[in-house]
């Protein structure tokens, strides 16, 4: 895949705990993502039901933020709910966002793998998906690795998969070597095409009410 286009976007510089800096160093790893791209991950499922300032201002006496800060690029959408969450709350977007989305890595339980170094890893899929795979990576300025390794770990589509037509795209990305891994084992399982299961996976979490990106 090319580079991300980014789009009308702007800039956002938030604090971070250090227990949020080592799980997000953790994540980053795993999923093939810079820390940036796991913030974001994160951050536009929070956005869709962020805690409340009296929650919030319930975090400043928990969580310690470290004095530098970290930068991130958001879309024009992420920016306008962050810009009124703040305005709402009365609170610096820095320490605002600060709060919530180290709280929210705090919370993580994440395991720095061993086996994660990148591997190329080849994807087919319907021109349907990829056409909603690239318009989301690009909305939300999330790289398509990040997605592709998150849909594979959630697991295949149990359904047939129903597209509006049938032309197909190939593209290819890198994820984690042991993700690669379980796209192996378990295509051999369900006895499927490797190609097969990843596009399960992707239109699961793409194209189904069960996915996390519809």
């Amino acid at each position: 895949m090319g580079r991300i286009n980014r789009g009308n976007t702007t800039k956002l510089s938030i604090k971070l705990s250090a227990r949020a800096r080592q799980n997000i160093d953790a994540a980053k790893k795993n999923l093939n993502l810079s820390a940036a791209g796991v913030i974001l991950f994160e951050l536009t499922k929070i956005m869709d039901n962020p805690p409340s300032r009296t929650e919030v201002l319930s975090l400043e006496s928990k969580i310690d933020l470290e004095n530098r800060h970290f930068p991130l690029t958001i879309n024009k959408k992420i920016s306008e709910m962050v810009n009124k969450l703040a305005d709402d709350y009365d609170m610096k977007k820095n320490v605002l966002f600060g709060l919530i989305v180290s709280n929210h890595f705090e919370n993580m339980d994440i395991e720095t793998r061993s086996d994660a170094n990148p591997d190329k890893l080849f994807i087919q899929v319907n021109e349907q998906l990829k056409k909603k795979m690239i318009d989301y990576s690009e909305e939300n300025y999330i790289a398509m690795s990040g997605l592709v390794s998150y849909a594979i770990l959630q697991g295949p589509y149990e359904g047939f998969p129903r597209y509006e037509g049938d032309e197909t795209g190939d593209m290819f990305t890198s994820v984690p070597s042991y993700i690669k891994e379980i796209v192996k084992r378990r295509s051999q399982e369900m006895n499927i095409r490797e190609h097969f299961f990843i596009s399960l996976c992707l239109y699961k979490q793409f194209l189904s009410e069960e996915g996390r990106f519809t």
